[in-house]
């Protein structure tokens, strides 16, 4: 979606202060072209680099120094994760807060509008904040000012219409022109003849279309998708334990005993760690156990925070590892019935901080890492990898402290976590190699 990419355009030219301007307006006189510091502007460069390092590789492309790489190749999907995702919690405290948040607005519909599967509730959330957003950005930037008219792009009114288009066409994300592109580049690669390319890109697209419709109708035809590793257990559901796993059965920690034995009720054994995880959505969760191992000089893209449910309610963790608890099912004729429960053992994070949460409209949820507090949970509570991405912000009650600020792959369902969104007009991975040479590390 090609609109991202001039909406950060947009966003950066007018708080770099690069935007032209007209006399007698000039960016000394704006409020909000706060990176025209230049010591702030490579404060904030290296903040979003070092980020990087904490999103999942099921990320895809991490966003680099946007300072180095910003006017030459700089990605539209480096732009979706910075701009929609590092951007509203590295800026907090950093923009002026009625510009922050007037941001935080499209950041929060855009979170919503870019789900494979939208709600009714979530569509008029998301209606209100894009017309929201647009009539303050006006009046935020814009002033009604003959010599500012040119600040009011394009894209900023195309917002106001992807509402209508969702409901007409479906979800923005299932036609962005991220999948056009990609159908083109594959029928560009069956491509042989370099004469006539276009008669022969429509010739492709004809057989392609051919192909497919013998294969919904004789669905034999196709290639039978590729089965799991043979050391992977089916957990069913799409859920798929993979390896590394304990070669020796190993005793947990003290504080994890406690936890395993009010799960089960029953005295903890010796159990066999296992390092990954794979998710219906083919996410792949990893542990702390195995991505601690890696040595500082070879870093990886932390893959173990995950987004899962807990009696209803959305909460975030860090998985330590996954194991499986043997447990008494039943009474049978020959005595009692065993089976396996299928369990993370987590540590988790607290619940966002309300008042921060609740002034960026649900953009920025800020958690604390809750060292103590070590949960086991059943695996299939587990929803999607998520990134937890270190700050230190001043929080709204004045506190400053350590902290995390959750990202999410865009496309993927977004967490809610019961603040619902309240304006004016609210209608209520890494490569396999890289992780075959991690799983060497002993």
């Amino acid at each position: 979606m090609h609109l991202v990419q001039l909406l950060a355009d947009l966003f950066l030219s007018l708080w770099r202060g690069k935007i032209d301007y007209t006399a007698p307006d000039h960016p000394s006189t704006w409020p909000w072209a706060i990176f025209r510091d230049v010591d702030m502007w490579q404060a904030h460069e290296a903040a979003v680099a070092a980020a990087g390092q904490y999103l999942p590789g099921s990320f895809d492309r991490k966003p680099r120094d946007p300072a180095q790489k910003i006017n030459t190749g700089y990605k539209t999907w480096e732009f979706q994760i910075y701009i929609f995702g590092l951007g509203p919690a590295l800026l907090f405290n950093v923009l002026p807060q009625p510009y922050w948040c007037n941001y935080c607005r499209i950041v929060r519909a855009f979170h919503l509008i870019n789900q494979h599967s939208i709600s009714v509730a979530e569509l008029q959330a998301a209606h209100t904040a894009f017309n929201e957003w647009e009539v303050e950005f006006e009046l935020l930037y814009y002033e009604r000012r003959a010599e500012r008219l040119h600040f009011i792009r394009p894209c900023v009114h195309q917002v106001s219409h992807l509402i209508t288009q969702t409901i007409q066409k479906g979800p923005p994300i299932c036609y962005s022109q991220w999948t056009m592109e990609r159908m083109v580049g594959n029928l560009g690669q069956e491509i042989r003849q370099p004469s006539n390319p276009y008669s022969n890109l429509s010739r492709e697209g004809v057989r392609r279309c051919q192909v497919n419709a013998l294969k919904a109708i004789i669905p034999e035809l196709d290639v039978p998708p590729r089965g799991i590793p043979s050391t992977a257990i089916d957990l069913g559901g799409g859920y798929v334990l993979l390896r590394k796993r304990d070669y020796r059965a190993v005793h947990p920690s003290q504080a994890e005993t406690i936890a395993i034995e009010a799960y089960l009720g029953l005295d903890a054994h010796k159990i066999h760690r296992w390092a990954r995880l794979r998710l219906p959505n083919g996410q792949i969760v990893r542990t702390a156990w195995r991505e601690t191992l890696r040595p500082p000089e070879r870093p990886i893209r932390v893959s173990r925070n995950v987004k899962l449910v807990l009696d209803g309610d959305v909460r975030l963790a860090e998985v330590q590892y996954f194991t499986r608890l043997a447990a008494e099912s039943g009474i049978g004729e020959d005595g009692p019935i065993w089976s396996w429960k299928d369990v993370a053992i987590v540590v988790m994070y607290s619940q966002p901080d309300a008042d921060l949460l609740d002034l960026s409209f649900q953009a920025v949820s800020s958690c604390a890492y809750l060292e103590d507090d070590i949960r086991v949970v059943n695996i299939k509570s587990i929803k999607a990898v998520v990134g937890m991405v270190p700050h230190k912000p001043t929080l709204p009650s004045g506190v400053v402290e350590n902290r995390f600020f959750l990202v999410e792959k865009p496309g993927l369902d977004i967490a809610t976590f019961g603040v619902p969104y309240e304006g004016p007009g609210a209608q209520d991975d890494e490569d396999d190699d890289d992780e075959e040479n991690m799983d060497d590390i002993e």
